[in-house]
């Protein structure tokens, strides 16, 4: 078992939420955004999964979300917070606790197409990064792959 917090996962979606100790997502796991012009202002749903060792229960953890171009300068959206998790009557000694995490974004601008980051720390060392790529381009059809011009998937008989 780990003994550091470590992320199940980390990623960009539509829209995530939290309810009852379940993540909800909707439109997850993408990379790709489109716009006809820049600059642009997009929201967009963050998501997490957590695993927390017991060796960390019932201490205080911050967390940190920053994001990035393709050079590494920091972009000055930011989220930050701080967490505590513990135990519930029926863990035994050992036991861990995945805890997921969501947020919306709001007004983010990209102000130019190229490779962006996102990018998750807890305690101050990275857990995890996602990459996404801002392209300059109508948004795809729906229906098409991936809007390179290709026809509708055809309809079933």
């Amino acid at each position: 078992m780990p003994e550091e917090i470590q992320a199940f996962a980390f990623f960009l979606a539509d829209h995530a939420v939290v309810e009852n100790g379940k993540l909800y997502v909707n439109g997850g796991f993408w990379n790709q955004v489109y716009s006809a012009e820049y600059p642009v202002a997009r929201a967009f749903g963050l998501a997490a999964v957590l695993h927390i060792p017991w060796r960390k229960h019932h201490q205080g953890h911050g967390f940190t979300v920053t994001f990035e171009d393709a050079d590494g300068r920091p972009l000055t959206a930011r989220f930050e917070g701080q967490f505590r998790v513990g135990t519930a009557p029926n863990m035994r000694v050992g036991d861990f606790t995945v805890m997921p995490v969501a947020a919306f974004v709001t007004n983010f601008v990209l102000d130019r197409p190229g490779d962006y980051s996102a990018l998750l720390e807890v305690n101050g060392a990275e857990l995890a990064r996602w990459r996404f790529r801002a392209i300059e381009a109508p948004e795809p059809v729906v229906g098409t792959q991936a809007g390179a011009g290709s026809e509708p998937f055809p309809e079933e008989p």
